[in-house]
């Protein structure tokens, strides 16, 4: 298997952020519904394996002025080197993961975004 299929197949049982067996506070409602709305960040994921709204911790860490700030992770991917990526209103990282067990993946994946209110 590639490295987009044994994501696909590690995030395959993983519930969408925004329902009820995720969370449902607002923010994560929120941050499902707005980062669907970023084509060119969402096709990146895809091409990798992963759903953005299949996150392991999605978290709102200021909301100041009209602006939200997120940081997304995935605690564990499959990757083939390390990456980093501009879009539009969001940055990817794809990073070694230090804490990740020999047997598993060993990177991680974070989404730093902002979204407009």
């Amino acid at each position: 298997m590639n490295t987009k299929q044994l994501n696909e197949q590690f995030y395959s049982k993983r519930e969408l952020a925004g329902t009820t067996n995720h969370c449902i506070c607002g923010d994560c409602i929120f941050y499902a519904e707005q980062i669907m709305n970023n084509d060119a960040l969402v096709e990146f994921l895809h091409s990798k394996g992963l759903d953005p709204r299949k996150a392991d911790e999605v978290w709102c860490y200021l909301e100041k002025g009209s602006y939200k700030y997120y940081t997304v992770d995935f605690f564990e991917v499959y990757a083939d080197k390390e990456e980093t990526y501009t879009f539009r209103n969001a940055k990817i990282t794809i990073q070694d993961n230090i804490y990740a067990e020999k047997e598993t993946s060993r990177y991680a994946c974070t989404i730093d975004v902002v979204f407009k209110i």
